[in-house]
């Protein structure tokens, strides 16, 4: 899927394309990087209502103050591509004859069962949200320091990654060191996939559920407040939200 953005957006005039998958609501996207994860959010969302009220295999032309957007309503996805004024139309044209084929191929391929569906998290990631997710996992470890000690800290985190392995052999990148702090042994390819938030928020619920409490909400309230200070950065890439349906075993 990376090789046929990118070719979407060599074409002349292109600033960015985006492409959901209908059923899984999983979005791909080469996008410029003026697009933060909410708001690549919000356009998969209106993607989506877009794709539901258009007629199937249809082409619709949106028009902003600064370009125009073409949307490509397929079987098993729906296109967005963000075009420039002096875009190259034929060019695209050629381009897409065979790109737009070749992403229902592969959505065809990677079609996940209907009760895989809920699995799919839609916490995008990147480096930068791969440290800002460590960063949280390291404040809800300190917070948890001040009231267990380091050594529970430590043994717990370790137990709860080490049980975590076999859904999630991403996990096996991470260590956690003698102070309870956790970091990345060497970031590879596989921990950037759309699973790795997803483990990371389990290894999160799964440590803070080794105190008591009374329901979920406690959980997630004690969550918030142990990450108050970058709540900002951690609510714009849905953190709390994925870490709710987590606490209440939603996925």
């Amino acid at each position: 899927m990376e090789n046929i953005l990118k070719e979407i957006k060599s074409v002349p005039g292109v600033a960015g394309a985006l492409v959901l998958a209908k059923e899984s609501r999983v979005s791909y996207h080469k996008l410029p990087g003026s697009f933060t994860p909410i708001l690549i959010k919000q356009v998969g969302v209106m993607l989506q209502k877009l794709s539901l009220k258009m007629p199937p295999h249809s082409r619709l032309e949106l028009k902003f103050d600064n370009g125009i957007g073409l949307v490509y309503n397929l079987e098993k996805s729906a296109v967005l591509i963000f075009g420039q004024p002096d875009l190259d139309f034929s060019f695209l044209g050629l381009v897409l004859k065979s790109a737009l084929q070749s992403i229902e191929r592969i959505l065809e391929k990677t079609a996940l069962p209907p009760e895989e569906f809920t699995e799919t998290p839609s916490l995008i990631m990147d480096q930068t949200n791969l440290n800002l997710l460590i960063e949280a996992l390291n404040l809800v470890a300190t917070g948890y320091a001040e009231k267990q000690g380091i050594w529970w800290v430590t043994k717990n985190l370790r137990k709860v990654k080490d049980d975590m392995i076999r859904e999630f052999p991403q996990m096996s990148n991470f260590c956690v060191d003698n102070r309870g702090k956790v970091s990345v042994v060497k970031a590879k390819a596989e921990m950037f996939d759309r699973k790795t938030p997803l483990a990371l928020i389990k290894w999160i619920d799964l440590f803070v559920n080794k105190t008591p409490h009374p329901s979920p909400r406690d959980r997630v309230a004690d969550v918030r407040k142990l990450t108050a200070h970058i709540s900002k950065p951690l609510e714009g890439i849905g953190f709390y939200e994925l870490y709710t349906k987590v606490a209440k075993k939603l996925v």
